[in-house]
């Protein structure tokens, strides 16, 4: 038991002693970290770094207090050593993180897909008369042909439009859109003025097997017209294509705009399509089968400003899902148009817009489910009549040569002829043929420059036209894939 003396010396003792900093502690990071503290991210990487240090000082029961196992000396030493482990410690995780950083570079161009940077779009001018590489044959080592051949990419979808100007400085131009490999849109467009192609690559990328549906359209079909507004322009086209929520979209060029054109207001709309729809298109028309299957038309018709789209649901009989389609004018001035498309029983009808009637169009001779195209001249055995004559194509499941079903008459439909030049086609082959332009006032121009088909040969796309008797093979498309 101590005396009252020496319990007043130990007091004393305890006084002069100094008091101890507050002890210094590695937390443990679900400490450390506070999901409310603000954070930065170190440019080029994704890691979280805190903006305070996540060493700190703690309290111990809210009042300093002095260690009874170590002298104040140890205590200076202790905070030296974790200074050194915190140094070596972010030296640790800079290096660790660079290295992740230079790995993860290395990796994601070396493997394959590592890189997800969408290409550069591009464009090229190709003189006439210069054809694509195709794919090449592999060859043995000892220089021989292989007896296999490089498969080709098939080409899920082609659509052409195109337009022509009369006169002494006339000229036709043929606008052909299609997917590359990497899921972007591309266009090759002919100029016959000069003979070359121009090619632009990548300028929007799509559903991947997106549907295609191409049209054109001069902006004199609006002049002085209310709510229509093409200043600076003469010609218009676009391409309407499926983003990956099935969402009907279009991309617009003009004339005299950027060569990689730009999102068209069509967008704006938001219409939602069937996942297996085929896509259709004639200006100012697009068809398209909807959430249900349904045939549905969006159609340009500004009846008030900034409202130009109006959608709605066609009165033909319920097509199969996935119908292949064809759209063309039927009579000139774009008094009716016709809709080619398959019913669920298999039959291939066309239904006349103007009339809300559809008749069969070589029901029994068309192959279920084989591509479609379709286009239109003016009547040459009654030039005076507004009825245009009308071409339907499609591929054959027996031999793949590509036959044609023709109406030059008032008499029902003839065929189907086919010829050497629509032989040769990829099996399934994207198929798509050219009409040109006619709006109300505005007749279809004479002539069978714009009739032109395009299809896929191996690793190529036919350019094939026809003078109202024969084909001819014009060339091939310098296309890219």
């Amino acid at each position: 038991m101590l005396r009252p003396g020496e319990l007043a010396h130990i007091k004393e003792e305890a006084e002069v002693i100094p008091k101890h900093e507050i002890i210094t502690a590695l937390p443990s990071w679900q400490s450390a970290y506070n999901p409310n503290r603000p954070i930065h991210t170190r440019h080029g990487s994704q890691d979280p770094v805190l903006e305070k240090d996540v060493f700190f000082k703690e309290k111990i029961g809210g009042t300093p207090k002095r260690s009874r196992s170590r002298s104040s000396s140890l205590d200076g030493e202790e905070n030296t050593h974790h200074s050194r482990m915190l140094f070596w410690l972010i030296i640790c995780l800079v290096v660790l993180l660079i290295l992740a950083i230079v790995l993860g570079a290395v990796l994601g161009t070396l493997l394959p897909g590592g890189s997800n940077a969408p290409p550069d779009p591009s464009v090229t001018e190709i003189p006439a008369g210069q054809t694509p590489t195709t794919t090449p044959t592999p060859t043995s080592g000892d220089g021989r042909s292989s007896p296999t051949p490089t498969p080709s990419m098939h080409i899920a979808s082609l659509s052409v439009t195109g337009w022509s100007i009369e006169g002494p400085e006339g000229y036709f131009a043929v606008w052909l859109f299609w997917q590359n490999s990497r899921g972007y849109l591309s266009r090759a467009t002919f100029n016959s003025s000069t003979g070359n192609w121009t090619r632009v690559s990548n300028f929007v990328k799509a559903k991947s097997g997106t549907p295609l549906a191409a049209a054109a359209f001069t902006t004199e079909y609006y002049k002085d017209q209310p709510n229509f507004n093409f200043t600076g322009a003469h010609h218009q086209a676009q391409v309407v294509y499926l983003d990956e929520k099935n969402r009907v979209n279009e991309w617009v060029f003009t004339d005299t705009g950027p060569a990689l054109g730009e999102a068209g207001s069509l967008n704006d709309q938001k219409y939602m399509a069937h996942g297996d729809t085929q896509l259709a298109s004639y200006w100012p028309n697009i068809i398209y089968q909807g959430m249900s299957g349904e045939m549905r038309e969006a159609r340009f018709a500004c009846y008030e400003r900034e409202t130009c789209w109006n959608d709605g649901v066609l009165a033909t009989t319920q097509p199969v899902n996935g119908s292949h389609m064809a759209m063309i004018p039927f009579h000139d001035e774009l008094a009716s148009v016709g809709v080619f498309y398959q019913e669920e029983d298999g039959r291939y009808l066309n239904f006349v817009e103007d009339s809300d009637r559809a008749t069969a169009a070589f029901s029994d001779r068309i192959s279920l489910n084989s591509s479609l195209a379709a286009f239109a001249t003016t009547r040459k055995s009654a030039p005076s009549q507004s009825s245009l004559d009308k071409y339907l194509l499609w591929q054959s499941d027996d031999d793949k040569h590509i036959y044609m079903a023709y109406s030059d008459d008032s008499s029902d439909w003839k065929g189907p002829v086919t010829h050497p030049a629509l032989a040769g086609a990829e099996a399934g082959t994207a198929l798509s043929c050219l009409t040109g332009m006619t709006f109300t006032n505005f007749s279809l121009l004479e002539g069978t420059e714009l009739s032109r088909c395009y299809f896929q040969t191996g690793a190529a796309v036919r350019e094939v036209s026809f003078d109202g008797t024969s084909w001819d093979i014009v060339s091939i498309v310098p296309i890219e894939l």
